[in-house]
């Protein structure tokens, strides 16, 4: 009884079973497809949760709207400071006894939510799902396993969290980063949850129609910021390896931050980044270990790093590549 009374002290009498957490910036286009897709199904036991990020466009006014019908629809409104803040605004907000990050660009598939739900029960830690079409493989067991197993992505919109294991493990977004924070997130997420099942359910649809999304916007500052939230990223990344050097996912973790590396390096060949601004970046994945790169256990990925993990190679090939481009 003590148990069953803090722990309803803790979530709140009238606890929901999931909190969808929706951060808008600028979707006006697509809030009404994403929220649609939602409200169309059973949402008994579900509260919808909306943080508008400073919109300069009608989101706002989008979101009111539904929220105006829908009795558990709850809109926020907030200055922009990036995806990460608004992400920690809404687990701040959430009711529910398990989280769902949505991205406002995208929806939900029809009839998935009655699934989620009857799965959310016991000691269920996280249930990830089935997204476009991709079939994920089933699993059930610890963290560590889905770790060992390597069945870790970075999508955190494939996820569903028991929120009393983030609150307990004090775990948020880096507030300052407009990306890559989520798949940072899910890494200190992992290795503390007991009991993990994936299933093959489809329920979520990642959309690409948004050409003004934050991973897709245009202009030489903002992929420079990009650039400098994937660089800040890895190296944070870095220091949490360090920090869990004797755990048995440790060499896991090393493969994810390579391939990270790799994709980094491969990501700086067609933007508008001089070479002084790349070298710059090398020297600091340098002094912190990072550069050159270990394994990534991926054949042509490890093939690339063995190239490119030679800076003069690298820049030689940049070069060329700029030099023939179109």
């Amino acid at each position: 009884l003590v148990n069953l009374y803090n722990r309803s002290f803790e979530f709140g009498l009238n606890m929901e079973k999931l909190s969808i957490l929706i951060p808008a910036y600028n979707v006006e286009q697509w809030l009404s497809r994403c929220l649609s897709s939602i409200l169309a199904q059973n949402t008994e036991d579900v509260e919808i949760i909306i943080v508008d990020d400073g919109s300069t466009d009608n989101t706002l006014q989008c979101a009111k709207k539904f929220s105006a019908k829908w009795n558990n629809i709850k809109v926020f409104s907030k200055n922009n400071e990036g995806v990460g803040a608004a992400r920690n605004f809404l687990l701040d907000k959430a009711q529910g006894e398990y989280i769902w990050f949505v991205d406002s660009d995208d929806y939900i598939v029809d009839g998935c939510l009655i699934s989620i739900l009857a799965e959310l029960s016991g000691d269920l830690d996280l249930l990830s799902v089935s997204y476009n079409d991709i079939q994920q493989r089933s699993f059930e067991g610890t963290g560590i396993n889905y770790i060992k197993e390597h069945l870790i992505t970075g999508y955190l919109w494939s996820k569903v969290i028991k929120r009393e294991i983030i609150e307990k493990a004090s775990i948020r977004f880096e507030s300052k980063r407009c990306s890559q924070e989520d798949w940072f997130f899910l890494m200190h997420v992992y290795p503390v949850l007991t009991y993990v099942k994936q299933i093959p359910l489809k329920a979520y649809v990642y959309c690409d129609d948004n050409k003004q999304s934050v991973m897709r916007g245009i202009g030489v500052e903002h992929k420079k910021k990009l650039v400098a939230d994937s660089l800040e990223t890895i190296c944070n990344f870095k220091v949490f390896i360090n920090e869990i050097r004797n755990e048995p996912y440790v060499e896991v973790y090393e493969q994810w931050m390579n391939t990270s590396v790799a994709g980094f390096l491969y990501s700086l060949f067609p933007l508008d980044y001089s070479l002084n601004e790349i070298k710059r970046d090398i020297e600091k994945f340098r002094e912190r270990g990072i550069y050159p790169a270990g394994k990534t256990g991926r054949k042509k990925l490890d093939f690339f790093l063995r190239v490119v993990n030679h800076e003069y190679i690298y820049i030689l090939l940049i070069r060329l590549y700029r030099l023939l481009r179109p």
